[in-house]
């Protein structure tokens, strides 16, 4: 039985042991997991670009879990499979309509985790405090370092942006903690962090200024997302039967294909453009007669949901020029721009890139016509 195409599953045991389609990144894992050099990692990207599948697969490489990797690139490699204690955080979903909700659903995501690891919670102390000893009694109970995952530790500060002030007292809560990892990283195996955004300079990254940023590196710009040849590598029959579904020639196919869902580049240099893992999941998987929106017609990003209370213009979208590194990102909570919280969500992408001026354009058809729907809402 050919695999199947998950749907909704970002959970790598989950997925291996339901016999799905599992684009191989092992490769690409296996050399941050062994280079002796780092280990502190950070990398964004756009939601659902499989950094929740990354995590849970560093956590099953992590734990020794060797047997859900045969038949991947990592299992034929030089790798020890030993086990580590992990601690996994994600902070997407956390309750931010009000600060003290906020740090009650924080504290208690915190807790949650820690305790499951086995380690003790002191309540008279901050949740960053506690993570701190956390870290410090898994080392030496488990005689080995410790492995951190945190997933979308930006969430809850997209999802307060249209608060500054509430922002800004999140914000500082989570610089807190992820400071732990600098200062615990004695003991710390591994460490990455995920998110859709980068909060610079005055943020976590400030803190944390020992973190690997992986986000605009040539050598990982392909990590997070599936280029032309892992598309054909890993989907060719499911392309074959999409194509003959849609009456076209598999190479007219393979053409729209790319225009509806590929287009985003993730490097400076590096120039391959890779798919949204999202879309391509909907879109093999259901196998419509026509290309549809698919990643843009779930849930709008609170990151995007912020743009209603900013000034979107009628610029050209597809050639947004002249910008810095700085202005990719979100600096200042205060002064946000719509093309740094457009970059920052996916809606635009690199285009090109100049020393030191990077180009941004729409990806592909199905962002545009959200960016279109978008630009027609209303503003407040």
């Amino acid at each position: 039985m050919e695999p199947r195409i998950a749907q909704d599953i970002a959970d790598f045991r989950k997925l291996r042991e339901n016999g799905c389609i599992y684009v191989d990144k092992t490769a690409i894992l296996h050399e941050l997991a062994c280079d002796p050099t780092r280990s502190l990692y950070f990398i964004s990207r756009p939601r659902r670009f499989g950094k929740s599948l990354m995590l849970s697969t560093l956590e099953c490489l992590f734990r020794g879990q060797r047997e859900l990797f045969k038949g991947l690139a990592i299992d034929k490699l030089d790798y020890d499979w030993a086990e580590y204690p992990i601690l996994h955080f994600n902070f997407s979903g956390l309750n931010v309509e009000t600060l003290e909700a906020f740090e009650r659903d924080f504290r208690n995501h915190v807790r949650k985790v820690l305790i499951e690891a086995g380690c003790k919670w002191d309540d008279a102390i901050f949740p960053h405090a506690n993570f701190a000893k956390a870290i410090n009694f898994l080392k030496q109970i488990n005689g080995k370092c410790v492995v951190i995952l945190i997933d979308d530790y930006d969430a809850p500060i997209n999802a307060a942006l249209n608060d500054v002030a509430k922002a800004k007292a999140i914000r500082s809560e989570l610089i807190n903690f992820c400071g732990e990892i600098k200062n615990e990283a004695a003991d710390i195996r591994f460490s990455m962090m995920t998110g859709i955004t980068r909060y610079v300079p005055d943020s976590i990254f400030s803190t944390l200024n020992n973190l690997n940023d992986l986000t605009l590196d040539d050598r990982y710009a392909t990590l997070l997302g599936y280029t032309d040849e892992e598309l054909e590598s890993t989907f060719s029959v499911d392309m074959h039967a999409h194509a003959e579904v849609m009456g076209l020639a598999y190479e007219d196919y393979r053409t729209e294909l790319r225009r509806w869902y590929s287009g985003y580049r993730f490097a400076r240099w590096n120039t391959t453009k890779v798919y949204n893992p999202a879309s391509i999941a909907k879109t093999l998987g259901a196998k419509e007669k026509t290309f549809v929106s698919t990643w843009t017609n779930a849930d709008r990003p609170a990151l995007i949901n912020a743009l209603t209370a900013r000034n979107l213009t009628e610029e050209d979208y597809d050639n947004v020029e002249h910008l810095s590194e700085e202005d990719l990102d979100i600096c200042d909570l205060e002064a946000i721009t719509a093309n740094s919280i457009l970059y920052q969500g996916g809606y635009l992408s690199i285009k090109a890139f100049k020393n030191p001026r990077f180009t941004l354009g729409v990806p592909n058809e199905e962002v545009r016509r959200a960016l279109y729907a978008l630009l027609a809402e209303p503003r407040t």
